[in-house]
């Protein structure tokens, strides 16, 4: 399927980053997981995974809010492999800004555990300093 404005060219032209983000912001809306894998890089399947998640324990009430939202672009910035597409959320009154990068020549939205929980701290993240190898001071082990 063709959008409207890439259809008078042809359905071969690639998406600018803009597109890219309010299709995969769109195919979130609805719930529709496996559509925002489309538009999202391979490292962040397992992210939109854990999304999917959290979306199926919201109550019918937020899901009505989330779909009826209106998406609306209000800035984006692209420099070279990279670019950043902020989306103003009607539901949310807030703007969200996603990371985009280049993958096989196409645009994806680029997601980590902290663009959807701002307040996450990665599991193991302590562990990992204090497992390095060169951490060998006993006194920091307690």
């Amino acid at each position: 399927m063709c959008v409207s404005g890439i259809f008078l060219t042809g359905c071969k032209k690639r998406p600018e980053p803009q597109e890219v983000a309010l299709e995969f912001m769109h195919a979130i809306q609805a719930s529709n997981f496996e559509r925002a894998k489309e538009f999202a890089t391979k490292e962040s399947q397992q992210v939109i995974l854990l999304y999917s998640i959290f979306d199926g324990k919201r109550n019918e009430n937020e899901r009505e809010k989330i779909k009826n939202a209106k998406l609306e672009v209000v800035n984006h910035q692209e420099n070279g492999d990279k670019a950043t597409v902020t989306i103003l959320n009607s539901s949310a009154s807030q703007q969200e800004t996603l990371q985009l990068v280049k993958e096989s020549g196409q645009w994806k939205i680029s997601l980590t555990l902290e663009s959807i929980l701002p307040t996450y701290v990665a599991p193991g993240s302590m562990d990992m300093n204090s497992m390095a190898p060169q951490n060998t001071d006993s006194s920091t082990a307690h």
